[in-house]
C-alpha cells in the first residue's frame, strides 16, 4: 500500500478526496494537514467540521493532523509518498514545491502551479505517456469536464473555437459557500477567476490550438456544474459523428487497471430534459460527465449541453484518479 498525505484535508474538496481514499486498494491514508498557524498534531475528527453527507468513517478520526505553515507541511512528505494537494487557491504552491523537494510524489489541485510553466498541467485520459515529472497539476473542475468533451471531438476535425457558459454549483466555492439567503431566488455572475482559469487551461491542454471565451455564473444548485458550449469546427460533421464520437470515447488501455478510472467516461443523453445535475451528476458514481441537447449552432457550428460532478470527476476523484496514474506509471 501506497501511503497518502492528504492537504486540504478540512475543506470540502478533503473531505471528499478523504472520502474517496477509505477503502482505496492500493493507498493508505497516513497523515493530514491544512494550512494555518503552527499547532501540535491532534486527532482529525477534533478538528474537521466533518461536512460529506454521512458519518465520518472510523478509519479518519483518529488520523493525526497537521496544522502549520509550508515546512511543517512538507514534514508530513517523504520518498515513497503520496501527496494529494487540495490547498486553498493563491496558499498552496509554497507546500506543493515543498512535499515534492521532501522527495514524495505530488498532485495539486489548486490553480497557484496549475500554468507554472515546470509544473505539467494533466488530465490522465489525456496523456500521451508517463508523468512526466513528479508534481503535477490538476485543471480547473471545469477545465476537466470540458477538456474530456474536446478531446473526444479531435479526431473528427480540428477544434477552431469554443464558446462556453458555466452554470456553476455552490459546493465549487467550498466551505462555507455563498451565503444561502444571497442565493436563495439568485445567481452570482461574473466570477472572474473561474473564466480566465477556463480560458487559459484549456489553451494549455490543447495546446493554444483554438481560442476559449468563458462566462461563469454561481448557481442555486448543490452538485453538478453544467456548461453551454459551442463548437466551430474545421469541416463539416454530422450530429451521428459527433454522438459516436463521444458514446465510442475510451480511456487509453494503459489507464483502465486504474481503480478510479471509467472505461468510458461521457454519456449521450437521450431524453429532451437532460443531461441535468440530477441525476445526471452522478453518473458512474460522479466519475462520468453527460452531454445532450446537441443541436446545430447559428454562430458556429454546433451547440450542446454538458453536465458534471464538480467535486468528484472535477477535483477530488480527479485528483485520486491523477495520483493512481502517477504511482503505476512511474515518472522521473
Amino acid at each position: 500500500m501506497t501511503p497518502v498525505v492528504v492537504l486540504g484535508a478540512r475543506r470540502a474538496l478533503g473531505q471528499s478526496l478523504l472520502s474517496g481514499l477509505v477503502s482505496h486498494p492500493w493507498f493508505e491514508i497516513v497523515a493530514v494537514g491544512d494550512l494555518g498557524a503552527p499547532t501540535e498534531d491532534d486527532r482529525f475528527e477534533s478538528v474537521c467540521p466533518w461536512r460529506a453527507g454521512t458519518p465520518m468513517p472510523e478509519k479518519l478520526r483518529a488520523l493525526p493532523h497537521r496544522t502549520g505553515h509550508a515546512e511543517a507541511l512538507a514534514d508530513l512528505a517523504g520518498p515513497g509518498r503520496l501527496v494529494l494537494s487540495v490547498l486553498e487557491d493563491g496558499r498552496s504552491a509554497e507546500a506543493d514545491w515543498a512535499c515534492g523537494k521532501a522527495g514524495a510524489r505530488v498532485v495539486t489541485h489548486a490553480e497557484d502551479l496549475r500554468l507554472h510553466p515546470d509544473v505539467p498541467l494533466v488530465i490522465p485520459e489525456l496523456a500521451t505517456g508517463p508523468p512526466p515529472a513528479c508534481l503535477v497539476a490538476t485543471p480547473n473542475c471545469t477545465t476537466v469536464l470540458l477538456g474530456l468533451a474536446l478531446h473526444a471531438v479531435q479526431p473528427l476535425a480540428q477544434i477552431e473555437a469554443v464558446t462556453v457558459t458555466c452554470l456553476q454549483a455552490v459546493s465549487g466555492a467550498d466551505l462555507p459557500g455563498p451565503p444561502a439567503l444571497d442565493m436563495l431566488d439568485n445567481l452570482f455572475p461574473h466570477l472572474r477567476g473561474e473564466e480566465s482559469a477556463l480560458e487559459h487551461e484549456t489553451s494549455r491542454l490543447f495546446g493554444g490550438r483554438f481560442p476559449v471565451s468563458a462566462q461563469a455564473v454561481r448557481v442555486p444548485v448543490r452538485i453538478g456544474h453544467t456548461l453551454l458550449v459551442s463548437l466551430k469546427l474545421s469541416r463539416r460533421v454530422s450530429e451521428q459523428d459527433l454522438c459516436d464520437a463521444w458514446r465510442s470515447y475510451e480511456a487509453p488501455g494503459a489507464l483502465r487497471a486504474l481503480p478510479s478510472i471509467v472505461e468510458r467516461p461521457i454519456r449521450v443523453a437521450e431524453a429532451a430534459d437532460r443531461p441535468c445535475p440530477e441525476p445526471d451528476a452522478r453518473a458512474a458514481d460522479g466519475m462520468a460527465i453527460s452531454l445532450g441537447a446537441l443541436r446545430p449552432c447559428p454562430v458556429f457550428d454546433w451547440r450542446f449541453v454538458l453536465v458534471g460532478n464538480n467535486m468528484i470527476r472535477g477535483s477530488a476523484g480527479m485528483s485520486l484518479l491523477t495520483g493512481e496514474w502517477m504511482m503505476a506509471c512511474g515518472g522521473d
